[in-house]
């Protein structure tokens, strides 16, 4: 995988609800590369850019594009565990705050993704964001009985 920061397909891609938080004005590596032309296109003639000015530019470029990717990776990783630490949640009892701050519990019957934020779905009818638990405890038990063997006798 190359790390130039010119790359023909980041160029087509539209920006993420991560590259935004990372970079809130939806600037992209070639909006930067076209500033960058535009830059050398209008200089002055008897001081040109020098070539020190024009690689860190380059750099910096670069890093912007291989932070926003870091930041996207992190956010696609962290949703991952999440989703595989709820999961282990089913059958259990929950308790926790909803959305509106309401005070929610019941056992966890099936998980939910809405958002990039992971829910669980409670036998109650309520879901409860998974950051937002404050207790777990085992999940009720059914009572199982077991046939008692009755003593026969010989005769």
């Amino acid at each position: 995988m190359s790390t130039s920061p010119i790359s023909s397909s980041s160029s087509t891609t539209p920006p993420t609800s991560a590259t935004a938080a990372a970079n809130p004005y939806n600037l992209t590596p070639q909006n930067f590369i076209q500033l960058m032309v535009t830059q050398l296109q209008n200089q002055d003639p008897t001081q040109p850019t020098s070539n020190e000015d024009l690689l860190q530019q380059m750099s910096e470029i670069g890093q912007l594009e291989s932070t926003t990717q870091l930041q996207t990776s992190l956010t696609s990783m962290t949703l991952q565990t999440q989703i595989g630490s709820s999961g282990n949640l089913i059958g259990k009892s929950v308790a926790g705050l909803d959305d509106q701050n309401n005070n929610v519990q019941g056992v966890v019957n099936s998980i939910s993704v809405q958002n990039s934020q992971v829910y669980l779905n409670l036998d109650s009818g309520s879901s409860l964001q998974m950051g937002n638990v404050t207790s777990i405890a085992p999940g009720p038990t059914t009572a199982t009985t077991t046939p008692t063997p009755t003593a026969t006798t010989g005769a």
